[in-house]
């Protein structure tokens, strides 16, 4: 089971890697969303917020309305956003969950796989 702190540093180096990287943001333009991140196994909880072309903020907790809800298992979640893990056959078996609309799990599906070919 991770740990907040866990989740927090997997996320910071993903927003860095994220807004370092020119077909990411060129995934991301004109998509401005709030994500909750919500660990299925304890209490950790994240809110990511995409703006412009940009990851902005993470911040611990869950704020805003979200467009998109991501729910896994918290080690699963920091496997995933360091890129140790290719979330396709977790989401495929029904180990990460994705609320919102169909547009949005494209995107971020679309997201995580240039991240992951990418790594």
């Amino acid at each position: 089971m991770a740990t907040s702190a866990e989740l927090a540093e997997a996320l910071a180096d993903y927003q860095q890697r994220t807004n370092q990287n020119d077909r990411l943001r060129r995934i991301l333009q004109g998509w401005d969303r709030v994500v909750h991140l919500v660990a299925a196994d304890n209490e950790v909880r994240f809110t990511l917020t995409v703006k412009g072309t940009l990851v902005v903020s993470i911040e611990e907790g869950l704020a805003g309305v979200p467009d998109l809800v991501v729910r896994a298992d918290s080690e699963d979640l920091c496997d995933m956003f360091w890129g140790d893990l290719n979330p396709a056959e977790k989401y495929m078996n029904g180990e990460i969950k994705l609320e919102g609309s169909a547009e949005d799990v494209m995107r971020l599906d679309a997201m995580s796989m240039v991240m992951w070919l990418n790594e």
